[in-house]
């Protein structure tokens, strides 16, 4: 396929690295630093120049696209972009608009060729998944709603610290698929033992998840109060989600004019002018007794500083946005609770909107460190009448669960695919080309 990317942003960029690796990937970008930054680490075509420009669309030959990714920082460029690639025939056009004003004019966006994606929905809906889970450090969902995925920690003196997970019994509605331990990510055996501080990753049914808490040991509380820092799109959409939920929110937001215009427009929200790193300011909100602490700002080291204050002072859980691909590892070292990325969420709802390949939806993990996809089983699929114990997949992959019309399986060597099965699949980057060409 032949893919153009406007953007060579942190989004843009990310997005290039993965799709690049089996497809032409041509990337348009206007700043030249930005493009001299990426072009030894991108096997893709550069080319400098505006997004909306038709001579540089016309150099990108957008008119020869399969699928047009707008995803600069400009949101009427990629508006104009996309209604170039609409005119010239591009089928599948993904548009990201910041500026949630234009999405009040559907009769511009609401075309059939063209999704829009809007970062500060994805976010919000990001920290109701987690607020909804608290005991979860990160949630996805698939096979639309029936299966979800849960990134949960290891902690001493718990259920499953040092055992075997062939110790933990035959997986039925629950499988470990993946299992980080100091920032590698390697697919577990029955032989693998849990350390305290170990990261593993279960796929299931969501109606039995008390099971899998008793096993992990995990006692949940439920939410009643949070604070919110950061006063922009993102943080008042994600404090309006959980007033919805029936949580207190309070909402810190250093800027006054920000901060006054959060208060008319959230009026069960108490809203607070202030610097949310200023221990008064924090203690003022009645950080001591909260909940759940959620920093939402653009500036990640004010996210995280603030965080570890608030759990200082008493907040019970501490959620952090970040931007900067390094700052996983050392989030989940130094105290915060929970780190939310910016691209990655972004990245995971437009690969997950291509449906290349048969794909319904795609998660990145860790920075891109592993896959989960979910795919249908087609015709043409290589593996259809092949019990799994005979179809070779690769070292590094694993097919966690099978939904097959009503029925939610946890497959074994024995199992047989059939046309229309969905597969919930992770993968490491070295098994992810052999997992396509076995699922054709």
């Amino acid at each position: 396929m032949r893919i153009v990317i406007i953007g060579a942003g942190q989004v843009g960029s990310f997005l290039a690295r993965n799709l690049s690796k089996e497809h032409d990937v041509v990337m348009i970008e206007k700043d030249k630093d930005t493009l001299d930054k990426i072009k030894d680490t991108h096997d893709v075509l550069l080319i400098h120049g505006d997004g909306d420009n038709p001579s540089i669309l016309k150099e990108a030959k957008l008119g020869k696209a399969d699928i047009l990714l707008a995803v600069s920082g400009d949101d009427k460029a990629n508006i104009m972009a996309s209604f170039l690639g609409n005119s010239l025939g591009v089928s599948r056009i993904i548009l990201r608009v910041r500026d949630t004003d234009y999405l009040d004019y559907p009769s511009i966006l609401n075309r059939p060729d063209i999704h829009v994606v809007n970062p500060s929905e994805i976010i919000s809906e990001k920290m109701k998944a987690l607020i909804s889970s608290p005991f979860a450090w990160r949630t996805e969902t698939f096979a639309m709603g029936r299966i979800q995925m849960y990134k949960l920690r290891v902690e001493e003196e718990t259920p499953i610290c040092e055992k075997k997970l062939a110790e933990l019994g035959p997986a039925k509605s629950w499988i470990f698929v993946a299992l980080s331990r100091n920032g590698n990510i390697t697919i577990p055996t029955g032989d693998t033992k849990l350390e305290a501080g170990d990261y593993i990753f279960a796929l299931g049914i969501p109606s039995v998840l008390d099971k899998l808490m008793q096993l992990v040991g995990i006692e949940e509380e439920k939410v009643e109060s949070a604070i919110v820092v950061g006063g922009g799109k993102v943080g008042r959409n994600t404090a309006l989600a959980l007033t919805d939920m029936g949580v207190s929110v309070k909402l810190i937001e250093s800027n006054q004019e920000r901060a006054r215009a959060a208060a008319e427009e959230l009026p069960s929200v108490i809203v607070f002018s202030g610097d949310a790193s200023d221990t008064k300011v924090l203690k003022e909100a009645g950080v001591e007794s909260i909940d759940y602490f959620i920093a939402l700002t653009g500036d990640d080291e004010n996210n995280v500083l603030s965080a570890l204050l608030a759990k200082s002072l008493g907040a019970k859980r501490t959620t952090v946005l970040f931007t900067k691909p390094d700052y996983i590892d050392v989030i989940e070292k130094i105290g915060v609770d929970r780190a939310v990325s910016v691209r990655l969420s972004v990245a995971n709802e437009i690969l997950s909107l291509l449906h290349i390949g048969g794909v319904a939806h795609v998660a990145l993990v860790e920075e891109g460190k592993a896959e989960i996809l979910e795919y249908e089983i087609s015709e043409s699929s290589k593996i259809i009448g092949v019990p799994f114990g005979d179809a070779k997949f690769p070292k590094g992959s694993i097919v966690g669960i099978v939904v097959r019309d009503d029925e939610v399986i946890v497959p074994r060597g024995d199992f047989t695919p059939r046309v229309n099965d969905r597969l919930i699949i992770f993968a490491l980057p070295e098994a992810l080309k052999k997992v396509e060409k076995l699922l054709g």
